[in-house]
């Protein structure tokens, strides 16, 4: 029996280092190994499970780590990293749970408060997640006193984590210290730096250029130079140098675009896909108004990216009967869920077609249960997920009382600030946005499909032209308010002073009152937007 448990531990420990060490593979034997002499070891289940999320089985991943929970209940670590996976998972509500289990638990061990943070993030509890990160700082500043510090890219990690959720929170000098420190750790880490010049407008006597110039020849991946060139541009915009502001954006983004290939033509055959499917006979059956859950809560914002959408998620948020939940992934995840569609990714042909099948008061009950308990405790909730004008016809269909409202904007403007945008480099619903034409065809897409939505769902979706919300503030708030079934309130026109977290990388701007410097905003880049004035023009969309 003695000599069984040592050769546990043997294995446990060679299972350890082979995870520190970069070979999964091994580190899988090892755990069989014990498991096999002993199925309550917890730990070899957890590293089991580590190892499914790294190899992409997420499913997989959960079902192992609550057989590890099951074996060690009282474990911060394995709780955290379930909350982790179901992330993943887009179970936000069981992840959150997972989270603040672990954290009643008063966890010490720095790399569990800082997957904590992530989860609270990612789920929008940014106020929670910064307590977390913020205790793990206080930790690592201990140990930089007397134990061993943790590597530096742990350290920029953590750093750079308590940065965008500070951001977010609307602490932006708290976030540039928390970012500089990422960039003191590692210098190189662009995806800092990306974010440090997003903050806040730079000025002559107050910006990073040099730096980041200096930096310039030494970003040798695709993502490397996206960040980088994304930064440069930001700063030298904002010092009125257009020139090289367009120079370093088709820099950044010329590698990019050679990597994941982006083809509009698969876009414009997936949006034509939509406007057959959702005809005119199809709405004529009366699923639209009959089937669905009776649920009133959501009011659904959606557009093109850059439009507008945060601004009027702060608009209404500052009612008294609603609540801004963020830019929830729910609806297209519970699609994808009960389709059991099989295609990649969560918006695609096969599984809009079996969604059409599918019982829609379901669907509807499904989405706004996905959401609790983050929403339910006001009368209304905002989803802000801007690609969700996709679904649009789907989501009348599921939840009949959901207030639909779709941004637009100057299409030239639109274009260019979704080139502008740096948006997440794995999403690829934002291909298109790494060529300014590709932007330009896929908003002739867009508004194609926003006319079919009108003319099969007349009434039923109202539109906030960006442009003229900026010179009748009052005027079109109130319209908007008086759509979504509520009173007036003069908060409304307060937005900028609310406190809370915005998750939108429009975070900074919304804190300030109404401005009308990104209207036009194309017309400073000069010859460079010509091709993309003629590609719009041919389409109608200026006379």
């Amino acid at each position: 029996m003695h000599n069984q448990r040592a050769l546990i531990q043997q294995h446990h420990e060679d299972a350890k280092r082979a995870m520190r060490d970069g070979r999964p593979r091994d580190a899988h034997q090892h755990c069989l190994s014990i498991l096999k002499r002993d199925q309550t070891h917890a730990d070899a289940w957890f590293i089991c499970g580590v190892i499914a999320a790294g190899n992409g089985l997420i499913s997989k991943a959960v079902e192992i780590q609550r057989k590890a929970i099951s074996l060690a209940p009282q474990n911060t670590e394995y709780l955290a990293e379930l909350g982790k996976q179901l992330v993943a998972l887009g179970e936000m509500q069981e992840a959150l749970q997972q989270a603040r289990l672990a954290l009643d638990l008063n966890p010490s061990d720095l790399p569990t408060l800082n997957t904590l943070g992530a989860v609270m993030s990612h789920a929008g509890e940014h106020e929670e997640a910064i307590r977390c990160y913020q205790r793990a700082e206080q930790l690592l500043a201990q140990k930089n006193q007397g134990e061993t510090r943790p590597p530096l890219t742990w350290q920029a990690d953590l750093y750079f984590n308590l940065a965008t959720s500070l951001g977010f929170a609307g602490e932006v000098q708290a976030a540039e210290r928390a970012y500089e420190k990422t960039i003191e750790l590692e210098p190189r880490r662009y995806q800092a730096h990306a974010a440090l010049a997003q903050l806040r407008r730079q000025t002559p006597e107050n910006n990073h250029l040099d730096r980041l110039l200096s930096l310039r020849s030494g970003a040798e991946s695709a993502l490397e130079q996206l960040h980088l060139g994304h930064a440069l541009a930001k700063e030298y915009e904002d010092l009125g140098d257009f020139e090289q502001a367009m120079a370093s954006l088709q820099w950044a983004k010329s590698r990019q675009a050679g990597e994941v290939e982006y083809r509009w033509q698969e876009d414009a055959a997936l949006f034509d896909r939509i406007t057959t499917v959702f005809d005119k006979e199809f709405f004529k059956g009366g699923k639209s108004t009959t089937d669905g859950c009776g649920n009133s809560e959501p009011i659904f914002i959606v557009g093109m990216p850059r439009t507008g959408t945060t601004l009027v998620e702060r608009i209404l948020a500052s009612h008294s009967d609603v609540y801004a939940a963020g830019e929830l992934q729910n609806f297209p995840l519970q699609v994808k869920r009960m389709t059991s569609a099989e295609s990649p990714g969560v918006i695609n042909i096969e599984t809009l077609e079996k969604s059409l099948h599918l019982d829609k008061a379901a669907l509807g009950q499904a989405y706004v249960d996905s959401t609790r308990p983050r929403t339910g405790h006001s009368a209304h909730f905002i989803d802000k997920l801007p690609i969700n004008f996709m679904y649009l016809g789907l989501i009348h269909q599921a939840l009949p009382n959901a207030k639909l409202v779709c941004l637009r904007r100057d299409p030239m403007d639109t274009c260019l600030s979704n080139y502008r945008q740096l948006f997440g480099a794995k999403f690829k619903y934002y291909y298109y946005s790494y060529d300014l034409m590709d932007c330009g065809r896929y908003y002739l897409q867009f508004d194609k499909l926003m006319r079919h939505w009108h003319t099969v769902m007349p009434g039923l979706i109202h539109e906030v032209q960006y442009e003229e919300l900026i010179a009748e503030p009052e005027r079109l708030s109130r319209e908007l308010v008086a759509f979504c079934g509520l009173h007036w309130e003069p908060e409304c026109l307060e937005f900028h002073t609310r406190q809370g977290s915005v998750a939108t990388p429009s975070a900074t701007q919304v804190r300030q009152p109404i401005y009308n410097s990104s209207v036009n905003r194309w017309r400073r880049y000069g010859n460079t937007m010509q091709p993309l004035y003629e590609l719009l023009s041919s389409a109608g969309c200026y006379p």
